[in-house]
């Protein structure tokens, strides 16, 4: 029994041996002191730049005038000029189709009409001197008349069997050949005015009122996507020059017709492209890349006198795919552009500087 309470005893005594040697290790180690780590952070102001708020959209391009050259008769094509890529003038032979056919269709026509008109001749004079009816000078005069019509749509018809372009132009398409046959149905060539190209664009009804107000202050360019390896991207300038003035009630946007303007040389029609439309434009206003501002939108400036960063939120005035406006008051502000990620409002900092060095 006595062993019992003995051995009770010493673990009691060693029990609270232990605690007292833990509280003397804790109450040591909350004497520790721990040096604070100053996050480092890079710092800059704003620089002045020209900053356009715009909408890019995609198109293709279109001859302002793309003119099919359909004949006004069928027949064999005895004599072919269009070739793809010609330029050519406005009345300038592109084919001739066999005339043969219409040669004698004007010969059976003059013919006809020769002899109505000598019909017609001697039946008016007998008219006149008493010796014809009313009724005979009438139908004599109307066949000669019918016959006079068919004359002069035979003559109209040989004459379209040599085919010209209508306009000055170059040939985009000569889908026929010499001994081919052309119809009235089928282009003999398609010409088109590769001075005038245009890109017609589908805008979203909610820029209707922005560009009919400020139609006059739009900024267009047009880019051709290069091809790696082939081709480079091609840009060249283009003026606003026709907005539709009505809204399409299933799309819900409104057209805008573009004229290539510059150097525009390589563009054809048919081309993909792309377009921006600068709608509003500011100069020298400072400004920074996104890559400043927080996800939120945010940003961190840097307060000299306590080495200490200041949390501020505002609206850019205005911004581009790149860059957004700050406020005129924060003009000459220096502005955390790196670590802005790992400090908080009123937080200690460390600036490095130019070297890399943290100051």
């Amino acid at each position: 029994m006595n062993r019992k309470i003995v051995r009770r005893y010493i673990i009691t005594i060693a029990a609270f041996i232990v605690c007292c040697a833990l509280v003397i290790v804790l109450m040591n180690l909350g004497e520790k002191e721990y040096e604070t780590v100053i996050p480092v952070i890079k710092i800059e102001k704003p620089k002045k730049r020209t900053i356009s708020e715009s909408i890019t959209l995609s198109g293709y391009v279109e001859a302002e005038s793309m003119i099919p050259v359909v004949p006004f008769v069928n027949g064999t094509v005895i004599e072919y000029y269009a070739k793809e890529g010609k330029s050519v003038k406005k009345g300038e032979t592109l084919l001739i189709i066999d005339d043969s056919l219409y040669q004698q269709q004007k010969l059976q026509a003059e013919a006809a009409y020769y002899g109505y008109q000598s019909s017609f001749e001697r039946v008016e004079r007998l008219y006149k001197n008493g010796a014809a009816t009313q009724q005979e000078y009438d139908t004599l005069k109307s066949q000669r008349d019918a016959a006079k019509a068919q004359f002069d749509l035979a003559k109209l018809q040989l004459g379209y069997t040599k085919v010209t372009a209508s306009i000055n132009g170059t040939i985009l398409q000569a889908p026929l050949s010499k001994g081919a046959i052309a119809t009235t149905t089928q282009p003999a060539a398609v010409i088109a005015d590769l001075d005038k190209l245009v890109v017609r664009l589908s805008v979203p009804e909610k820029y209707f009122t922005l560009f009919v107000e400020n139609k006059d202050l739009l900024i267009a360019s047009v880019t051709r996507p290069g091809n790696e390896g082939l081709s480079e991207d091609m840009t060249t300038e283009a003026r606003v020059d026709v907005i539709a003035p009505y809204v399409d009630a299933l799309s819900k946007s409104f057209t805008i017709i573009l004229y290539l303007e510059g150097d525009f040389s390589l563009f054809r029609p048919g081309m993909y492209i792309k377009a921006k439309i600068s709608y509003r434009t500011k100069e020298n206003v400072p400004s920074f890349p996104f890559s400043v501002r927080k996800i939120d939108g945010s940003c961190y400036i840097y307060d000299e006198a306590s080495s200490s960063v200041k949390w501020v939120d505002f609206t850019p005035e205005i911004k581009d795919s790149d860059f957004f406006a700050v406020p005129e008051e924060y003009a000459n502000t220096y502005f955390v552009v790196d670590g802005q990620g790992s400090v908080f409002d009123g937080q200690l900092v460390r600036v490095l500087d130019s070297t890399g060095v943290a100051e």
